[in-house]
């Protein structure tokens, strides 16, 4: 698949929603180029100091508008032949050419959560050469081709629901500029990003609101990719994609007591052949901050907790039994690995003894 995601007004929300939605890709296990283009004046992204080995990131600086158009098509084409989808985060101005359009399987114009911001994305609608036909007048057959972009919301919380306000919101200001023009919007949105979730997608890192919102978009995406000219989404290819994407998605930890004591007899006896943990084993593991030892009956570790399938980012915790550890950067519970962030501070007891 070949998505297009363009900025509006701005290109922050389609930054983030392409390093999301990159993301997405990499933990569906499908391999990603995640191409940016931008034109003079334009910030590059920082370097990512975290990277899937499934996502490829390519940047380049275009010139004008043209040679921005032969540098997505040269690095589409590298892609597809490589077996790789295609996430393509692409300046505003791009919005306003067909041509980017009609090399994407779905296009999405991410629309942060102000006023100014839908009315933006409202006039983009309005000016799109796409559906003057039904206004009357008359547009070649190749143009009236060009499937018109759908809306992402960003910055907004609340899910479906949110999405559906944004929806209406756009609708009544767009009905105002262009009679007879319709709004497609993902059932989707993208939640507001803290200072610490922004950076650690712009570092290629993710966290669970992201990794939810990045898979519930990559379904919608997919759900809508045959079908460039529909109106909505319906509700049960939605979730046939979701099922799709990730079939254990959001579902706790279902082991049963026998087989979590023997996956970690497996562990500690690698643990004690100094081949444990690997890479793959700290890659999915969530990460405590403010870490020290605590005791229950047993040891364990408290912290704040961030990247764990079923608990809030933030949120203060008490581990599972904790039965291995460096001490310093990983430990091993009951349940599961922990990465080790930033201990407490020695006052709290910080540190694993």
């Amino acid at each position: 698949m070949i998505a297009a995601i363009f900025g509006c007004p701005g290109r922050t929300d389609a930054a983030h929603a392409a390093l999301i939605l990159a993301d997405a890709h990499a933990v569906a296990g499908d391999a990603a180029t995640l191409v940016r283009v931008t034109l003079p004046g334009e910030p590059r992204l920082p370097t990512l100091a975290i990277r899937p080995d499934a996502v490829r990131l390519v940047e380049h600086e275009a010139s004008t508008l043209r040679a921005a158009g032969v540098l997505v098509e040269r690095e589409t084409a590298q892609a597809v032949r490589a077996g790789r989808h295609v996430v393509l985060d692409l300046p505003p101005r791009c919005l306003a050419d067909r041509a980017f359009r009609t090399r994407a399987d779905v296009s999405v114009v991410a629309v942060g959560p102000t006023p100014f911001d839908e009315n933006a994305a409202a006039c983009a609608l309005a000016a799109d050469p796409h559906g003057e036909r039904d206004a009357g007048r008359q547009v070649s057959d190749a143009l009236a081709e060009v499937a018109p972009p759908w809306l992402l919301g960003c910055g907004r919380g609340g899910g479906a629901p949110a999405a559906r306000a944004f929806e209406d919101a756009v609708g009544r200001l767009l009905g105002g500029m262009a009679a007879g023009r319709h709004a497609r919007v993902l059932p989707v949105v993208l939640p507001a990003l803290s200072r610490k979730e922004a950076l650690r997608v712009v570092e290629g890192d993710r966290t669970a609101r992201t990794l939810v919102a990045g898979l519930t978009l990559l379904a919608a995406l997919r759900a809508v990719a045959g079908n460039p000219h529909a109106e909505s989404i319906d509700g049960s290819s939605l979730a046939d994609e979701l099922r799709a994407v990730l079939p254990n998605a959001g579902r706790p930890d279902e082991r049963g007591a026998g087989d979590r004591l023997r996956d970690l007899a497996d562990e500690l006896q690698g643990i004690r052949d100094g081949v444990k943990p690997t890479g793959e084993d700290l890659a999915s593991a969530p990460r405590l901050e403010d870490w020290s030892e605590a005791t229950r009956q047993v040891r364990v570790v408290t912290g704040r907790v961030y990247g764990h399938p079923n608990i809030r980012d933030g949120q203060r915790i008490l581990t599972s039994d904790l039965y291995a550890s460096d001490g310093a950067t990983w430990a091993r519970t009951l349940s599961r690995y922990y990465l080790l962030g930033k201990p407490a501070r020695p006052s709290d007891g910080g540190g694993l003894h």
